[in-house]
């Protein structure tokens, strides 16, 4: 992801150097140093989508579970979303599955033993320690 961001202009030179020099992704632990510059990498994407950086964010915080009714001509009123990308499904998203009818005919979670929601991402590696922390080590250039 480092070098993505590096490679679309998404971050800085100096940063890009910054990380290289303080992170060692083959370490699980990571250094206060590496910290401070991953916050700097992660601040960059409060700004943009960084799974679609030429696309619009999400900026709606009245964000709901229900399609918004879109005005056409202020005449004709739509009941559905535009197509093509949208930035606020992981919102959608979030609502949906963690609805206790949508988990059960998943049969996910239906014992409510798992104590946190469901998310596109999460810290689950906190909780899920059978994997390892990169496969990079695994991936060999030829």
């Amino acid at each position: 992801m480092i070098d993505y961001a590096w490679g679309h202009a998404v971050i800085s030179d100096e940063l890009y150097a910054e990380i290289n020099s303080n992170c060692n992704f083959s370490n699980y632990n990571r250094t206060s140093s590496c910290d401070i510059a991953l916050n700097k990498y992660f601040e960059v994407y409060n700004l943009i989508d960084m799974y679609s950086l030429y696309t619009p964010t999400c900026f709606n915080s009245t964000v709901t579970s229900k399609p918004i009714p879109l005005a056409r001509n202020n005449h004709e009123i739509w009941n559905k979303r535009a197509s093509g990308y949208d930035p606020c499904v992981e919102y959608y998203t979030d609502i949906y599955f963690n609805q206790r009818d949508v988990q059960k005919a998943l049969h996910a979670n239906v014992s409510g033993s798992i104590a946190y929601n469901w998310t596109h991402c999460s810290d689950v590696i906190k909780v899920w320690n059978d994997s390892p922390f990169t496969i990079l080590p695994t991936i060999k250039t030829p």
